[in-house]
């Protein structure tokens, strides 16, 4: 097991440029997604089982699955640490603990798996209706949770990398839906975004919060797939569950989020705001989708903006049927 003083700046290299040698990588520009697997070294990703991708519910493989068993995830276990931090990509919340208290397990999931830390994925002030990184049925969301958990058969977060296993990691993605009001559980996070504006700014929180106290309280409709990391250098080594039920966040939480935090700074320029700071979804290539629940058969409560959409044309047709 990695010595405590080792943790902390593995959870930064996952959440950043895992294994990236020799280049830097961003979402625009010269570096953006569509050039990382010319401007990063030894990487995946141009691979064909990458990740994001577009989930399409009605083709989606109804599987029975057991229940999901969340360890440390309903309370904060004594040792643990929760530090938030601006990695120059993301904002993430650190989860260092010496006995790997929190897990999960279950869920068809190939053994337990520790979690290391948890990170955010969004859009832009000018544009509320992208941000996720999978996509559902098409439709962006205007954000995306991403719990990351390596596979307790490996000693560090590190060795599970470096095994090339196409289960060596399980991420837990949750889409960020707005909603009309705050959502109190985010607070810790978006109250203290300010502690973090800069590449390499770390804030340990004063008191912890649970994992659960942020998820959505149903956890048993999900999205099952192998994929890869979303990040450089974009290894497939990552058994995906993406959660139907959503994580709610006000207009003025994700204003926050979206505005509160600045990229690393390119050599000679001004570090600019973290926005758009997603993938874009990848080509399926023959990959299998499967579903815990009869997704085909699922009725979905449209996010704000796009019932405001759909109002809107309605209204003009009728408008223009007069």
């Amino acid at each position: 097991m990695l010595k405590q003083a080792t943790v902390l700046p593995l959870l930064l290299l996952l959440a950043t440029t895992p294994l990236a040698k020799g280049a830097t990588w961003g979402y625009s520009g010269s570096t953006a997604p569509a050039n990382w697997a010319s401007v990063v070294a030894n990487t995946s990703c141009d691979a064909n089982a990458q990740s994001p991708i577009d989930i399409v519910s009605s083709s989606a493989t109804q599987e029975t699955y057991s229940a999901f068993s969340f360890t440390g995830y309903d309370a904060v276990p004594s040792d643990v640490s929760m530090s938030l931090q601006n990695n120059g990509h993301s904002v993430l919340v650190a989860l260092t603990s010496a006995s790997n208290a929190i897990s999960v397990s279950g869920g068809g999931l190939t053994g337990s798996y520790i979690a290391a830390q948890f990170h955010f994925h969004w859009g832009s002030t000018s544009d509320f209706t992208v941000g996720s990184e999978h996509t559902l049925n098409g439709n962006s969301f205007p954000g995306e949770l991403h719990i990351v958990h390596y596979s307790s058969t490996y000693s560090s977060l590190g060795d599970a990398l470096a095994s090339g296993s196409d289960v060596a990691l399980a991420v837990l993605g949750f889409f960020l839906e707005e909603s009309s009001s705050d959502n109190a559980a985010l607070a810790p996070i978006i109250d203290n975004l300010q502690s973090v504006n800069d590449s390499g700014d770390s804030y340990t929180f004063t008191s912890e919060f649970t994992l659960d106290s942020i998820l959505p309280s149903s956890k048993t409709n999900f999205y099952r797939y192998k994929g890869s990391l979303t990040t450089p250098t974009c290894d497939e080594v990552v058994v995906w569950t993406v959660f139907h039920d959503t994580i709610k966040i006000s207009r003025s939480q994700l204003t926050s989020l979206v505005s509160g935090a600045y990229f690393t700074a390119e050599s000679g320029q001004a570090a600019a705001v973290m926005a758009n700071n997603y993938r874009p979804v990848q080509s399926l290539n023959g990959r299998a989708v499967s579903s815990s629940f009869d997704a085909s058969a699922s009725l979905r409560i449209l996010p704000a903006w796009q019932l405001l959409v759909a109002a809107v044309t309605c209204a003009v047709a009728a408008a223009r049927r007069q």
